[in-house]
């Protein structure tokens, strides 16, 4: 999601450091660092020849298999999605993404999302910031725009496409500034004969104005997870969804076991069958963290509280976050001002444990390595939409879970 956005919702919704007693209720691992953590080596270096100055390119970024897609909101924030794979070569652009009736302004491109063969790219600011999302399919003669999608009741400022997510033949789309931004969330469902069509509308259980729901979503089989970073005082929450015989339905409301009011969990979220990763980047002093929540007899249990060894005030840790199985990526786009580190954590039988760092092969300060991470089994895809200017770049990242 771009940076741009965030800062006006913080000031819509009036996010502060104002700390509220702590959440009871969760049990909560600190995760220690190990004695080594090593520094992964960077795969490939992806960029576009056109790029220019403020095109942010990487501002998003997803993967799945060995097709990766980077999103950048473009100078005068018209926007694009670019498509890469990978071949005998390395990774190679594969195509070039815009909406059928994108025009500046729209930011097209500012969230995406990918699973196999179709990618979902948002436009928030399109239609006087209504928003949409534009479905692409990868046919014999390329990628192709199949469907426009909106909410049922979106209007102007609702943000719809704020935050996109895609697990099969399933889309969640979020609209962070809907009824005031207490948000809602749309899920779309591709048919038999090949539309896409809204099948429900999520909200949660306490919705309130300023919630932000929506704020981020993910989803993995009939599993979803949704933040809602202005909960509480920008504390923030965090509402687990299954697919069920009635539908799709709230079945857990999450908190971090310490967060407080501006710690803006929910700003990020993922999950990957029975477990998921939220992000609380403004957690202690904007140190940030992420938590994990496992699904087990039918309840979401956070099980660990993951911070990088060498986490600092301002680091953002947790303004992104990726997971595929027991691999879990965070991404600290404020480290090292502004450079921007990736922390890559893993399961053992110990609990979650860094095991790498991650940083792009010439990052410099204010290059916000990390703003966006995709992953895909032992592969990740990782932006930084302030390099060289504002222009953008993205590195991919292999064998992660080697060592």
């Amino acid at each position: 999601m771009r940076r741009s956005r965030l800062a006006s919702a913080s000031a819509i919704l009036g996010l502060g450091a104002i700390c509220l007693p702590l959440l009871a209720g969760c049990s909560s691992t600190t995760t220690r660092p190990p004695r080594v953590v090593t520094t992964k080596t960077q795969q490939a270096e992806l960029t576009v020849a056109h790029l220019i100055a403020n095109d942010t390119f990487g501002v998003s970024a997803a993967i799945s298999g060995e097709t990766a897609v980077v999103g950048t909101a473009g100078t005068s924030y018209v926007g694009r999605a670019y498509v890469f794979t990978k071949t005998a070569t390395g990774w190679d652009q594969a195509a070039e993404l815009k909406g059928s009736d994108t025009v500046a302004q729209d930011g097209f491109g500012g969230t995406v999302a990918i699973s196999g063969t179709t990618i979902v790219v948002g436009a928030v600011d399109n239609a006087n910031f209504a928003g949409r999302a534009y479905v692409f399919t990868k046919t014999p003669s390329g990628w192709t725009q199949v469907a426009e999608l909106k909410g049922s009741d979106t209007v102007a400022d609702d943000s719809f496409g704020w935050s996109v997510a895609i697990s099969g033949s399933t889309v969640l789309v979020g609209a962070v500034g809907h009824s005031k931004f207490a948000g809602r969330v749309y899920v779309f469902t591709k048919t038999t004969g090949g539309a896409w069509s809204q099948t429900a509308e999520l909200t949660a259980s306490d919705a309130r104005a300023k919630d932000a729901f929506g704020t981020c979503v993910a989803i993995s089989g009939t599993n979803a997870v949704v933040g809602a970073q202005g909960v509480a005082k920008g504390a923030g929450a965090a509402y687990f969804f299954a697919d069920t015989a009635n539908g799709w339905q709230q079945v857990a409301e999450a908190k971090g076991s310490d967060t407080v009011a501006g710690d803006n969990f929910g700003i990020s979220a993922a999950i990957s069958g029975p477990t998921a990763v939220v992000g609380a980047y403004g957690h202690a002093r904007n140190t940030g963290r992420a938590y994990v929540f496992v699904h087990k007899s039918g309840v979401w249990t956070q099980v660990a509280e993951l911070k990088g060894s060498d986490a600092k005030t301002g680091d953002f840790s947790g303004i992104s976050t990726a997971i595929s199985g027991s691999t879990v990526l965070v991404g600290a786009s404020g480290h090292a001002k502004g450079a921007g580190r990736v922390y890559e954590f893993r399961k053992s039988q110990s609990g979650w444990t860094e095991k790498a760092l991650l940083k792009g092969s010439d990052t410099v300060a204010g290059d916000a390595f990390g703003v966006a991470v995709g992953l895909s089994g032992t592969t990740a895809v990782i932006g930084a939409d302030d390099h060289d200017h504002r222009a953008g770049r993205a590195y991919v990242f292999s064998n992660l879970n080697d060592s």
